[in-house]
């Protein structure tokens, strides 16, 4: 669903790299049905719009799975980002790459400031079921927002509501003001 921009696919903080270690290598998957942004595009327009017309191609994607970022963010789209959204290339807000240098020996400078990320209208329009799990304190404010304020672009991740198949998984340090809040 996104790729950090200009990050080699061999490095252990990419996203690519994450999905072969943790997912891809210990299943079995031929390596054409695997779809992956690469972040190393020559061309990431390119790349971005050969993706979307991959997905109309193939038709539909069945389960999007994804997770919910401290501001709101849902794969890379970033505040601001429109329910029209396609895929595209994403300037990081400082909040993600605060949240995402402990990955990088915790040196903000080294987290990549831009990612390839398919659009809010490519995940909520083309998928059967969208799956969103929120793990931990810092995604509180996020989903408390996602699920009580109306759709913005201030918040992405509230336009989860424009989509009839979602299901949102959270633990307790997630939700524990909402439910005290009984949402």
């Amino acid at each position: 669903m996104d790729e950090y921009y200009q990050l080699q696919p061999s490095n252990p903080n990419s996203y690519h790299f994450f999905m072969y270690d943790n997912f891809f290598n210990h299943v079995n998957f031929k390596p054409e049905n695997i779809n992956i942004l690469d972040g190393m595009a020559k061309d990431w327009k390119k790349e971005c719009a050969d993706y979307e017309a991959k997905i109309k191609y193939y038709g539909r994607i069945h389960i999007f799975l994804g997770g919910l970022g401290p501001e709101g963010h849902i794969a890379f789209n970033e505040t601001g980002s429109t329910r029209d959204s396609l895929t595209r290339k994403i300037d990081l807000v400082p909040s993600t790459i605060e949240a995402n240098c402990r990955f990088f020996n915790n040196d903000k400078s080294l987290v990549p400031k831009h990612a390839l990320s398919v659009g809010i209208s490519t995940v909520l329009d083309n998928s059967d079921e969208v799956i969103i799990v929120v793990f931990g304190k810092n995604k509180n404010w996020a989903l408390t927002k996602t699920l009580t304020e109306k759709p913005t672009p201030k918040i992405p991740s509230t336009f989860l509501k424009t989509s009839q198949n979602t299901v949102v998984v959270a633990d307790y340090e997630a939700i524990e003001n909402n439910y005290k809040h009984k949402l």
